[in-house]
């Protein structure tokens, strides 16, 4: 795929969305659209959604429902074709190959983590630690995996950037991964990025108590081309892909709350600069 290219789960979203506004259209819901047409009662929705591949035949039956015209319609077959190419791999577990896609071509993303950094912010020798305190990754994939993490955050550092917010634990910067100069190199990276026009680091301190985001991590993307948001949430063995508006909204209501709760992006740089100093 090229940097033009969005790749087919973001085309499968914005196919999703050009079904959504020819339905709403011909003033069918989802669920009369599925019983005119003899399917499950979530089959619109999950397409809606871009959680569900399309046949060219179910295509075909959507826009005859919803009249479409001749030339609309081969328009809308060349985006489920688009939709439904295979995904390059990724040196990622199973459940989150889709989102190292979503994130490479979300124009926006929102990081909250509270007790360790972010995946795509890590440096290979932090990631490396991480990785191979984990029960889930073999021990000959740690190497790889580890490396993959640190070039997805050269995206931010290049031209053409996506904006990125990222609210953190104050653990999540004095935990120690590694020795010394590990956890330095990992605080440098932070650093680097936090002076970078496009992105805003902030630390919420362990002083501030109870807070919107206690026990949980999460992701937001804003995916400029599908004119769609995405909610991530990972878990040991398994990733939910949120992308209703209820959830969305819910997830970014939580984030606006952390950003308040949490130091100003200078007073969070601070903190980094003295974290390194005392690691040196």
């Amino acid at each position: 795929m090229t940097s033009n290219d969005p790749g087919p789960l973001v085309q499968r979203l914005v196919l999703g969305a050009e079904l959504r506004e020819l339905r709403e259209n011909t003033g069918l819901s989802a669920d009369e659209a599925a019983a005119a047409l003899g399917w499950y009662r979530n089959k619109i929705s999950k397409i809606e959604t871009g959680e569900s591949k399309l046949s060219d035949k179910d295509v075909q039956a959507l826009v005859a429902l919803y009249g479409v015209k001749e030339k609309a319609v081969d328009r809308v077959l060349t985006m489920a074709q688009e939709a439904r190419r295979k995904i390059p791999p990724s040196r990622v577990p199973d459940w989150a190959k889709k989102y190292v896609h979503l994130e490479a071509h979300a124009a926006e993303i929102k990081l909250f983590y509270g007790d360790i950094i972010p995946g795509v912010l890590q440096t290979t020798d932090y990631a490396r630690e991480l990785l191979s305190a984990s029960v889930m990754v073999p021990s000959v994939e740690v190497s790889a995996m580890a490396e993959s993490r640190d070039k997805r955050s050269a995206r931010f550092f290049g031209p053409n950037p996506p904006w990125l917010w990222v609210v953190l634990g104050e653990e999540a910067i004095r935990r120690r991964v590694g020795d010394r100069e590990v956890h330095r190199g990992q605080l440098e990276r932070l650093r680097s990025l936090g002076e970078l026009d496009n992105v805003t680091i902030q630390v919420i301190p362990l002083s501030n108590g109870a807070h919107a985001g206690l026990g949980i991590a999460f992701t937001l993307l804003h995916l400029e081309h599908a004119n769609s948001d995405v909610a991530y949430i990972e878990s040991l063995t398994s990733a939910d892909y949120l992308s209703r508006p209820q959830h969305t909204r819910a997830y970014s209501l939580v984030f606006d709350r952390l950003r308040v709760a949490a130091l100003s992006d200078r007073d969070t740089l601070s903190l980094i600069n003295q974290e390194i100093a005392a690691l040196s």
